[in-house]
């Protein structure tokens, strides 16, 4: 899936395109021509269906080529697991355009009104990555009905002009992603394009829409991740091979030393995260439920090998990376962005790395 020239050609543009918040015209182009947006899209809508560990890779591939590019093909392509729980209807009128993406949020922030026609949607959703070149929004709602949908949560497919986007991600890092708060005032929407994420009716089939949602959810941040990690301790190694000449020579053996060892212990764990990849997907097409705790848990043990150990090594890099326009500082910030993720965060302290 990815080649020399999408290399050459996203990071051209990776300094302007954090600059301007947004994917350069040219990099969305090469994603529409290999429909990267689409690994988890059916075939029959013009998606290529992609057996879940090589979308893995392909995640982890992309973000090392840049952060916020692979970021928003991961949540992108993520999205496509929409089309086994949405009305066919919707998914042939929605999923075949070349430039299909979805952008949203599954916070319950809206409302939906049942009405004759439809639903009337009103609400605002912050965090929609790639709400700029959005050619769908989803969103999730509280419905207000006179029958038994009263009070349910469901989702709801909107089109862009019914959609306002607030341009206010002003994060540190993943500056390109626009992961901007979105704004719904009186859309109405028809009742096929409602869905429930947690009722999926296999209307297009594929092994992957069977698979547990938290390990799939939690791999595909987790692979964006190690793609970004990896990219920085390569460019780090590259950074302190140029310094060899300027440097002493003491200096130069203990930065090399810290990137050694620092990148060990986080190839380990990302060797650790494919392999229970691997086993779980196999297991699944076996008709075995895979071990639901592997994933989710051995995701959050390579991001801190991930940030620890770019942390650890950033210390030892030099003032050059502290400049907001260097690649090094811009990779790093990436990074801790996308591993601040809730997926990737031991908040209770249980996990032993």
């Amino acid at each position: 899936m990815i080649d020399q020239q999408m290399i050459e050609t996203v990071r051209k543009h990776a300094g302007e395109m954090e600059a301007t918040g947004s994917l350069d015209a040219a990099v969305l182009d090469l994603i529409y021509d290999h429909r990267l947006f689409k690994l988890f899209v059916p075939d029959a809508v013009g998606g290529r269906m992609t057996p879940f560990p090589e979308a893995i890779k392909c995640f982890e591939d992309t973000a090392y080529i840049d952060g916020s590019f692979g970021w928003l093909v991961q949540i992108g392509s993520g999205a496509g697991f929409f089309a086994t729980v949405m009305d066919p209807r919707a998914v042939r009128e929605l999923f075949s355009a070349r430039d299909f993406y979805i952008a949203g949020s599954d916070r319950p922030l809206g409302v939906a009104q049942k009405t004759s026609d439809g639903y009337i949607i009103n609400g605002s959703w912050p965090y929609a990555s790639g709400a700029d070149h959005a050619s769908l929004f989803t969103a999730t709602c509280r419905i207000e009905s006179d029958d038994s949908g009263d009070g349910l949560l469901r989702a709801f497919a909107m089109l862009p002009d019914q959609v306002h986007v607030e341009r206010d991600w002003n994060a540190f890092g993943l500056r390109a992603t626009g992961s901007h708060t979105i704004h719904v005032t009186d859309a109405l929407v028809p009742e096929h394009y409602r869905f429930n994420v947690a009722d999926p009716h296999f209307h297009y089939d594929n092994p992957v829409y069977h698979y547990p949602f938290e390990p799939f959810a939690a791999a595909n941040i987790a692979a964006t991740t190690i793609g970004i990690a990896r990219h920085f301790f390569d460019a780090a190694r590259h950074h302190i091979e140029e310094k060899k000449t300027s440097w002493a020579k003491n200096r130069y053996v203990h930065a090399m030393k810290v990137l050694a060892e620092n990148e060990a212990a986080f190839l380990d764990a990302r060797e650790n995260f494919h392999n229970a990849v691997e086993i779980s997907w196999i297991q699944h097409q076996q008709g075995a439920a895979p071990e639901s705790d592997d994933i989710p848990v051995l995701s959050k043990i390579v991001a801190h090998h991930a940030v620890d150990g770019a942390q650890t090594l950033y210390r030892n890099l030099g003032m050059d990376v502290v400049m907001a326009d260097h690649p090094l500082n811009r990779i790093y910030r990436d990074l801790m962005t996308a591993s601040q993720h809730g997926l990737l965060t031991d908040t209770t302290g249980d996990i032993i790395i």
